[in-house]
């Protein structure tokens, strides 16, 4: 609630590599970010009851070499199935398909929101998969937001310096 984190760990070993993997490393945010384009989506009006049909679609793209057939990790398709659902599942289809339908300009006009900045969020229907690159320390902000929305605050790592007779 307060932006504090309780725990930060950089890497496995400082000694063996220095490299601050929490605001360094911006590894794709994959399926932790599906929660972002559902938030765009109830904020558009869509309700966790609302239902999209999970069946099989295939994308032609200029910009592709081939044709694009997302598919489910499960390889299964489940048919209509409810948002909730849906994302509960990480079903891939049915959040490309959400993406789809509310379109990518306005869904990222709210992800910026979250503090995702425009200019990193794909510019294509891979955003719903998680395609674009964010620092676990953007993750945490970004659900840090979701869960504080009212009055959200920026992450500190450093309250206080004590001694070891705690005097600050």
């Amino acid at each position: 609630k307060d932006g504090k984190l309780i725990s930060y760990v950089g890497g496995m070993d400082f000694n063996k590599s220095n490299f601050d993997r929490v605001r360094l490393s911006y590894p794709q945010s994959g399926s932790s970010f599906k929660p972002f384009i559902y938030a765009s989506a109830f904020a558009s009006g869509y309700k966790a009851s609302d239902k999209i049909n999970d069946a099989p679609i295939i994308f032609e793209d200029s910009n592709l070499e081939s044709v694009w057939r997302p598919e489910n990790y499960t390889g299964k398709f489940y048919g209509p199935i409810r948002l909730r659902e849906a994302l509960i599942q990480s079903v891939n289809l049915v959040s490309i398909k959400l993406l789809r339908q509310m379109g990518i300009p306005l869904t990222q006009n709210y992800l910026s929101r979250f503090g995702f900045p425009s200019s990193r969020l794909a510019p294509d229907l891979s955003l719903a998969l998680g395609s674009s690159s964010f620092s676990p320390a953007e993750m945490v902000r970004a659900y840090s937001i979701m869960a504080n929305s009212e009055d959200p605050k920026d992450l500190f790592f450093i309250e206080r310096i004590e001694d070891r007779n705690g005097k600050i």
